[in-house]
C-alpha cells in the first residue's frame, strides 16, 4: 500500500510502500478516495506543529473522504495527521469518532474539502466573529479554502462582505463568490482600500504585516478575528489604536477545539453544502505522487479553493 511520508522535517515528502493498516478496538478501516491538502499539513511537514514531536517517518493528512464498508464518509480529528499518522495514503485505520457519513447527494470531492475549511469557516462566522446582518466584513486571503467559505457564510448571514487579495488575477474568482467588492491590496494600502467599507469585522488568516493594517482599517468597536499566520508569525501593533477604538481581538485554532464542538459545526456545514448554500468554488485533484507539489503550491499561495490528493 502506498502512503506519503515525512522522513525529515523541512524536506520534501516521499511516497513509500507501507504495511496494510489493521484496525484496533474502536477503529474502522477507511478506503481513502481523496485526501485534502491544508496549510496544517504543510506546518506538520515543517515540524512547527506539536513542536515537531511526531515520530518519523510520519504520514501527514488531517482530513479525507472515502468508504467504510461501502458507505461514503468524511474523516477528520482524533489527532490524525497531527499526533498520529494521517490520511495521505490508500487506506487508513481511524477511530470511529473521527468518521461522519456524507449526506446523500453531496459530491464526495466537495465533502472532502469541508472538514477543516468548512468547520473553521463556520466557527469563525457563527461563533467567534458573531457575524450578523448589520456587519461589514472584510475577509483577508479570501481566495483560499477557508476564506472562500467565510465569504459565503457571512453573505448568508446578511452581512456586507468585501474580499481582499494581493493578486489581480483572483478578482474574477472572488466576484464569482458574490462578494460586494473585491479589493487588491497589500498591508501598506489595506486601510485605504477598505476605507469606504469601514469594516466592523476583519477575518485574518494572514497575520504578519496584515494584522496591524487590519487594526487600522477596523471601525470603532470592531472585531479582529485571527486564525492563521501565513504572512508571518509576528506583528507590531500600536496598542493605542487597539484600545482607543475598543477593538476586540478574537482568535480561533481548530487544533485545540473539543472534537464534539468541531463535529457539530461539520454536520452543519455538510448539510449546508448538500442544500447548495455553500460550495468549494474550485477543487483540483492531484495524484498522491504529487503531494510535494501540492505543498509547494500552498507555501507559494498559488491555490484557489482546494487541492485534493487521489491515492
Amino acid at each position: 500500500m502506498r502512503a506519503v511520508r515525512i522522513h525529515a522535517f523541512g524536506e520534501p515528502l516521499r511516497v513509500d510502500e507501507v504495511p496494510e493498516p489493521e484496525p484496533g478496538p474502536g477503529e474502522v478501516l477507511v478506503q481513502v478516495r481523496y485526501a485534502s491538502v491544508n496549510p496544517l499539513d504543510v506546518w506538520v511537514t515543517d515540524g512547527t506543529v506539536a513542536g515537531g514531536s511526531q515520530p518519523l517517518p510520519f504520514v501527514p493528512g488531517a482530513e479525507a473522504s472515502g468508504e467504510v464498508d461501502g458507505r461514503p464518509v468524511v474523516v477528520r480529528g482524533a489527532g490524525l495527521g497531527v499526533s498520529r499518522d494521517g490520511l495521505y495514503r490508500e487506506r487508513a485505520a481511524v477511530p470511529e469518532a473521527a468518521v461522519l457519513p456524507v449526506p446523500e447527494g453531496l459530491d464526495l470531492a466537495q465533502a472532502t474539502a469541508l472538514p477543516i475549511a468548512g468547520t473553521t469557516a463556520w466557527r469563525l462566522v457563527h461563533d467567534v466573529g458573531r457575524v450578523g446582518t448589520e456587519d461589514r466584513v472584510l475577509v483577508l486571503g479570501a481566495s483560499g479554502g477557508v476564506g472562500s467559505l467565510v465569504v459565503q457564510l457571512a453573505r448568508q448571514r446578511g452581512a456586507t462582505v468585501w474580499a481582499q487579495t494581493t493578486s489581480p488575477d483572483k478578482v474574477g474568482f472572488l466576484e464569482e463568490l458574490g462578494v460586494d467588492r473585491a479589493v487588491v491590496a497589500g498591508p501598506e494600502d489595506l486601510a485605504r482600500a477598505a476605507a469606504d467599507l469601514q469594516p466592523t469585522v476583519v477575518v485574518d488568516p494572514l497575520a504578519g504585516p496584515f494584522t496591524p493594517a487590519a487594526v487600522e482599517a477596523l471601525a470603532p468597536f470592531g472585531r479582529l478575528v485571527l486564525f492563521g499566520a501565513s504572512a508571518g508569525p509576528r506583528a507590531e501593533l500600536d496598542l493605542r489604536t487597539l484600545y482607543r477604538k475598543a477593538i476586540q481581538l478574537l482568535t480561533y485554532s481548530g487544533t485545540i477545539e473539543p472534537q464534539g464542538r468541531n463535529r457539530e459545526a461539520l454536520v452543519q456545514v455538510l448539510e449546508a453544502a448538500r442544500k447548495g448554500e455553500v460550495r468549494i468554488p474550485a477543487v483540483e485533484v492531484l495524484p498522491l505522487e504529487q503531494a510535494a507539489e501540492a505543498h509547494r503550491r500552498i507555501r507559494e499561495r498559488r491555490v484557489r479553493g482546494k487541492l485534493l490528493l487521489a491515492p
